[in-house]
């Protein structure tokens, strides 16, 4: 959606007086103790870091929002400053000798009245400040010795909690459950689906009625209630989740700082919890080429090539944060056993099958995603497609509980299940591939021991000629 300078402008305007108001009741809020103590304290106003102008660039959509209204104000006053300098620059010319004349006629009686002049900035230096900050930040009043001494700044990410973070994705090839291609296409699902889906639905004897009872339901429900995400990460998951949960190697809160990111302005993910498997499960040379794709932190004893990731939000959260935050694991993790799956083979293999399972609870449903990779139509580059599978009502009643309570244990057995398969493989590939290093060197090192022993029996018979061709002279000599 395009709009002109007029419509910006007063969508600007709203925020600001909006700003104002909500400012002015803070204000009013405050005890009068606190007021009159500090009475010349000014507030500090808030201040909405934009991305850099290359982020905009590689954006396919711009949505309207606040950061992109800024930028597009700021691209306006520069290309208006730039316009008025070649202005200007275009103008001038040469004084001739008559010019000077009448110049120094004018001058000997005054000069002219510069009062109108006084405080304009040079258009070069206010040119060379609009390149380095916004339009906001001048109407803040930031002064230059603060920008001077603020130093260089961390380059702006991009969230799941920002309205460019999906359009960024999709720009990358990652693509969400509700995206709708420019044909109106929907994204596909795995040629695996009935798999997920048959696994999924398998019954678990630890969710029975007598292992689960109505009241451990009602107390799941009354705690769903008044629950905050870390309270549902407390008390909700783990009776999700089963006492077993340990045994399938879980962490969570970890920025995955390690791996290749999609997009250098998106955030690095951090899903609350993620399983994957123990680092020495993994051969070292496998852990060693794959480092950016299955090794998610500098902690390196922390679980590895994660395909299973669960998204938590309370009564207050929302689901469409903790869809995309599903999306984002997602994807970050199919990347990961892509690699996992091709490790050795000199041309990558897509199957369109899906080995990474994403969960999301919030507002009391719990739904579960799968995301496969695919190539690209274009070809050379990879997609990630996000399926919705199952969505259950946790709190509707016990029986739908223990369906979705089964759905996620058996899809957490079996993503380990994939996983595991895949790291046998990649060990036994990386078996191979040092078993032929050391067949070619071994080969290498035979080769050089021949032409070495060759070599040195030339050197034994000519060195045994020479001795007995002196010892022949001498003896002739005592004769």
């Amino acid at each position: 959606m395009l709009l002109n300078g007029e419509q910006c402008r007063r969508k600007r305007h709203r925020e600001e007086e909006e700003e104002q108001e909500e400012q002015h009741e803070e204000a009013l809020a405050l005890p009068a103790d606190n007021q009159q103590q500090h009475p010349t304290k000014r507030r500090k106003k808030a201040h909405t870091p934009n991305y850099p102008p290359r982020f905009w660039d590689t954006l396919s959509r711009v949505h309207l929002t606040r950061r992109a209204l800024q930028e597009f104000d700021r691209r306006t006053e520069t290309a208006r400053l730039v316009l008025s300098a070649e202005t200007i620059k275009s103008s001038t010319r040469r004084l001739l000798r008559s010019d000077t004349h009448r110049l120094l006629h004018f001058a000997s009686n005054g000069g002219p009245d510069l009062n109108a002049l006084q405080g304009f900035s040079a258009l070069p230096a206010v040119e060379a400040s609009m390149s380095q900050s916004s339009t906001q930040s001048r109407k803040r009043d930031f002064s230059s010795s603060t920008a001077r001494s603020s130093g260089a700044r961390k380059t702006k990410t991009t969230t799941p909690y920002s309205p460019e973070f999906e359009q960024k994705l999709a720009d990358r090839g990652v693509f969400s459950v509700a995206y709708c291609f420019a044909d109106g296409r929907s994204p596909p699902n795995p040629n695996n689906i009935q798999e997920l889906m048959d696994a999924l639905s398998r019954r678990r004897s630890s969710l029975s009625s007598t292992a689960f009872s109505e009241e451990a339901f009602q107390e799941f429900r009354r705690n769903d209630t008044r629950a905050s995400e870390s309270a549902a990460m407390a008390d909700l998951l783990p009776v999700i989740a089963g006492p077993k949960d340990k045994d399938y190697n879980p962490n969570g809160e970890v920025p995955f700082l390690r791996l290749e990111k999609f997009d250098p302005y998106i955030s690095v993910p951090k899903p609350d919890r993620y399983y994957g498997a123990m680092p020495a499960q993994i051969d070292g040379s496998v852990r060693s080429d794959l480092t950016n794709y299955i090794i998610p932190s500098n902690r390196t004893n922390l679980p590895a090539a994660p395909n299973f990731f669960v998204e938590m939000k309370g009564i207050s959260g929302r689901g469409n944060i903790a869809a995309l935050q599903a999306m984002y694991d997602g994807a970050v993790g199919a990347k990961g056993i892509l690699h996992l799956q091709n490790y050795g083979n000199a041309v990558p293999v897509h199957d369109a099958n899906a080995y990474t399972i994403t969960v999301t609870y919030c507002n009391s449903t719990l739904k579960i995603y799968a995301t496969h990779p695919r190539e690209s139509e274009r070809g050379g580059e990879t997609e990630y497609f996000m399926t919705e599978l199952k969505a259950y009502g946790m709190t509707s009643d016990p029986e739908t509980f223990r369906k979705g309570a089964a759905a996620y244990r058996n899809a957490r057995e079996w993503a380990q299940e994939q996983r595991d398969n895949f790291i046998t493989n990649a060990n036994a590939a990386a078996l191979r591939m040092s078993a032929d290093r050391v067949s070619v060197s071994r080969t290498e090192v035979t080769a050089d021991a021949s032409s070495t022993a060759a070599g040195g029996s030339f050197v034994s018979e000519t060195s045994a000629d020479e001795l007995a061709s002196d010892t022949h002279t001498v003896k002739r000599r005592r004769a």
